[in-house]
């Protein structure tokens, strides 16, 4: 599962190359709750995969203006997972600044309470 994840990051980075802009999921997220039995079905990559091209097309310019130590969650309104995110900005060498979104966890809840100000939902 960790290397299907690491699979998915690089696509999913590869897309935000050119934003500065990063997806990075905790080790959390990848050895604690992807496979909880709680998610009940299990989340599979093709969720993950999905929910990440939908969010990426759908919200980037949100995702964009976010801060530095904001939180969000992406919220997939058709497979009722969640996912409460973190922002974390860094400055580049070359002054640049580079925005990395940490996935703290991912869960399927449909009565997920987001105590986040942001949702983006897809």
């Amino acid at each position: 599962m960790a290397d299907e994840i690491t699979v998915l990051e690089t696509i999913i980075n590869q897309k935000l190359t050119k934003e500065n802009m990063s997806f990075k999921m905790s080790v959390h997220f990848v050895r604690d709750r992807m496979n909880d039995p709680r998610n009940n079905p299990s989340i599979n990559i093709a969720e993950l995969h999905s929910i990440f091209n939908k969010l990426l097309t759908v919200h980037i310019s949100g995702l964009m203006r976010l801060k530095h130590n904001d939180t969000f969650n992406i919220r997939c309104l058709t497979s009722d997972i969640n996912i409460p995110c973190a922002v974390e900005k860094i400055r580049l060498s070359d002054g640049r600044v580079h925005q990395r979104n940490i996935a703290i966890t991912v869960m399927r809840k449909k009565d997920f309470k987001a105590k986040d100000p942001v949702e983006f939902k897809v």
